[in-house]
């Protein structure tokens, strides 16, 4: 391939934007705030779950939705962009969303139903668990210089409870932060798409 290869714009109908594409980061290793490999979007693209695959169990104990989880762990979403609007210089800010629980019960507070196969022990899984949290009691949204509402007219929020993906530019990264559980191993495998018109491909 030569070093002057087109690009091309994508339709919102192109296959590439209507394929969901699964992305698996590299796992954490044990400890408290231990993080997951990255995921580094290459162009802009449209983030919709996460669902957790356990290596290692994890040794706490959760309430989740009323009822108490064991085994379970924590994991939480890193979405590290860049804020500066004017061009002159990359200014990064750091959003989190969940804690989602890994483990137990089969949802993640009321507002996220969860499926998979024994999320908590070795060899399990669970999820996909929606990374767009609105709904409930959480009518906001903080990501990247946007701030989400339950109330908006088209994703995410709309029209229903924790639908929509959730934009990323080219260059915005997403981790997972373990908690405080100490042995959890866990291996997080995202579910993302190519934003359609402005996402640009290789052809």
């Amino acid at each position: 391939m030569s070093q002057n290869n087109a690009v091309g714009q994508v339709g919102y109908d192109a296959p590439a934007v209507l394929a969901r594409i699964g992305v698996q980061l590299a796992q954490n290793s044990a400890g408290s705030g231990s993080t997951s490999g990255k995921f580094v979007a290459w162009t802009k693209m449209v983030v919709w779950g996460v669902t957790f695959a356990t290596v290692t169990a994890g040794t706490s104990t959760y309430t989740v939705a009323g009822t108490a989880t064991n085994p379970a762990t924590q994991m939480s979403a890193l979405y590290v962009s860049n804020t500066n609007t004017t061009g002159t210089a990359v200014s990064l800010a750091t959003n989190t969303v969940g804690p989602f629980t890994i483990g137990g019960t089969s949802t993640a507070g009321s507002n996220v139903s969860v499926g998979g196969t024994s999320g908590g022990i070795a060899g399990g899984y669970q999820g996909p668990y929606a990374l767009n949290t609105l709904g409930g009691t959480n009518t906001t949204q903080a990501w990247g210089t946007q701030t989400f509402t339950a109330s908006n007219q088209g994703p995410p929020g709309a029209p229903g409870i924790g639908f929509g993906g959730l934009p990323m530019n080219e260059g915005d990264s997403i981790t997972f932060v373990m908690g405080t559980d100490a042995t959890a191993v866990i291996i997080p495998i995202l579910q993302v798409s190519i934003q359609p018109v402005n996402g640009n491909i290789l052809r």
